[in-house]
């Protein structure tokens, strides 16, 4: 399949497309992401006049978020090491090899995506939802074969660092704190922390738990659990499983 065939299909897939000049990463002259386009008459007039053009991608019209692991140091494994000791997991099989070596991991989203990106998330790692330089331009690849398909759903943390849950500024550390801390401010940053599935259960008993032992009044720990659950716990748990943990944890609380 010929370059434009591609791009043919990728649009046909719902993907928004713009022309970069060939081998680079600036837009084609007049042209940006915001003017990205399913058109296939135009693309075909953007192939016609340069045959070698790349091709861009508005990430958030397609719905779509990459995580950018960058090879400034000729080594990949460090920035993805520094994810997986943060908890932070990347379970993409569609996987791009960009120019310079990195990685663009991709995912979708099951909402509208602002256009934003996170650069320096942590050292060699940008979250980026705005545009990006995608296959088939000149030295961008697809591994093992993927296919739009393969494109799974975004994890909770990709979501909430680029829906303004991240700290206002992204030279603050995660700790820049001159003040002590105490146990409120820890049970905050865990609450926020969230959870994604395989854990849920544990982690809403645990939490409801916590915000009995911390005072809160069970009516309002109840509310409170509701909305830690709708929007900290990837996916949910369904209203029925939930209350069966709370009242669980509400029982034990009341008998010791």
């Amino acid at each position: 399949m010929n370059r434009l065939d591609q791009v043919i299909e990728m649009v046909q897939r719902g993907l928004y497309v713009y022309p970069i000049v060939p081998n680079g990463k600036q837009p084609i002259k007049d042209y940006s992401y915001l003017k990205a386009s399913q058109d296939i008459t135009l693309i075909k007039r953007w192939f016609m006049d340069e045959p070698n053009i790349n091709i861009g991608l508005n990430l958030a019209k397609s719905n779509l978020i990459v995580v950018d692991i960058d090879n400034h140091n000729n080594d990949l494994q460090a920035p993805l090491q520094s994810l997986s000791n943060l908890g932070y997991n990347l379970p993409s099989d569609y996987v791009e090899r960009t120019k310079s070596g990195g990685l663009h991991f991709y995912f979708r989203s099951n909402k509208p995506v602002k256009p934003t990106r996170k650069t320096k998330f942590i050292d060699g790692v940008d979250l980026l939802s705005d545009f990006v330089v995608t296959s088939p331009s000149t030295n961008y690849k697809i591994l093992n074969g993927a296919t739009l398909d393969d494109i799974p759903q975004a994890p909770n943390w990709i979501i909430k660092t680029l829906d303004n849950r991240a700290m206002p500024s992204d030279r603050m550390q995660d700790n820049p704190t001159p003040y002590r801390r105490y146990y409120t401010g820890y049970l905050i940053d865990e609450i926020v922390t969230g959870v994604d599935a395989g854990n849920r259960n544990n982690w809403i008993a645990s939490i409801f738990g916590k915000l009995l032992r911390a005072g809160t009044n069970p009516r309002n720990a109840y509310s409170l659990i509701h909305l830690i659950n709708d929007n900290y716990v990837s996916p949910p748990l369904e209203n029925k499983e939930l209350d069966t943990v709370v009242k669980s944890i509400l029982k034990r609380f009341i008998n010791e």
